[in-house]
């Protein structure tokens, strides 16, 4: 039997909780704003992925309605939320042709890194600066994980001199807040280059990646979001393709492409 709600007595604090609370209040928030009511909504294969060079914000789609069909035009959604403001311009891109276009330039990047004899160089040479690199990252975190615990036991020795009546207070404090800011630093630093260590780069088979992509007949959203971090368009019309691969973003001006329409 399932007790009524009004007849419920609840006690916070009495089980250790599955997440922590500031977590829960986090989530529960962004479903909050998931519960406005949506007239209308459309899936794209750029969906998520074109966003405004200007001013850093995602484009969104707008239906135009015609007597015999729907075109969509991709629009800034800080221009949509603020118009009146003028904190950045429309950015009005037929989205059917900034689609064809993205895609086309994708294909194109993917056949020359399989086809041109200097890719399979530089993936080469990638590879080995990416494996010095991980060497460096590992090599640095455990240096940093040293002069925290060196710190620690400068620290609880500064309490030791100071019960000893070895310092004065103003002499303590300084000293300790100058250790304190020297381990902030290095914790700081160790928790950026373990964040570093999780992201994966080329050591993922790209060559399967780039293939998939050439071979397929139709492209998908899931390929499209495989190999795609982000796409800009510029307030001019200009679109760059940035890929999740450095190696396909080498030479970046060669992702640019102007749009049309």
């Amino acid at each position: 039997m399932i007790m009524p709600k009004e007849d419920r007595i609840i006690v916070k604090g009495m089980h250790t909780p599955i997440i922590d609370e500031e977590t829960f209040n986090v989530v529960q928030d962004m479903i909050k704003s998931r519960t406005g009511v949506r007239t209308k909504s459309y899936d794209w294969l750029l969906k998520g992925l074109v966003y405004c060079k200007e001013c850093g914000k995602k484009l969104s789609i707008v239906p135009q309605k015609h007597p015999n069909k729907t075109t969509f035009y991709l629009r800034c959604n800080t221009y949509a939320i603020n118009t009146h403001l003028g904190l950045c311009t429309p950015h009005s891109n037929n989205l059917e042709k900034v689609t064809d276009l993205v895609i086309e330039q994708i294909k194109k990047r993917c056949k020359e890194f399989l086809n041109e004899e200097k890719y399979t160089k530089i993936a080469n040479t990638s590879k080995d600066k990416i494996i010095k690199d991980k060497f460096n990252v590992k090599n640095e975190i455990l240096i940093l994980e040293k002069k925290v615990k060196d710190i620690n036991k400068r620290i609880d020795k500064l309490y030791e001199d100071k019960y000893n009546g070895l310092f004065e207070d103003e002499d303590f404090t300084r000293l300790y807040s100058k250790q304190i800011e020297s381990r902030k630093q290095a914790e700081e630093r160790i928790k950026q280059l373990q964040e570093l260590e999780e992201k994966e780069d080329s050591s993922i088979d790209i060559n399967k990646f780039v293939n998939d992509f050439v071979d397929m007949k139709e492209i998908t959203r899931t390929m499209l979001v495989s190999l795609i971090d982000k796409i800009e368009i510029s307030e001019n019309k200009e679109i760059t393709i940035y890929y999740k691969f450095n190696i396909l973003n080498m030479g970046n001006e060669n992702n640019k492409l102007q749009n049309v329409g």
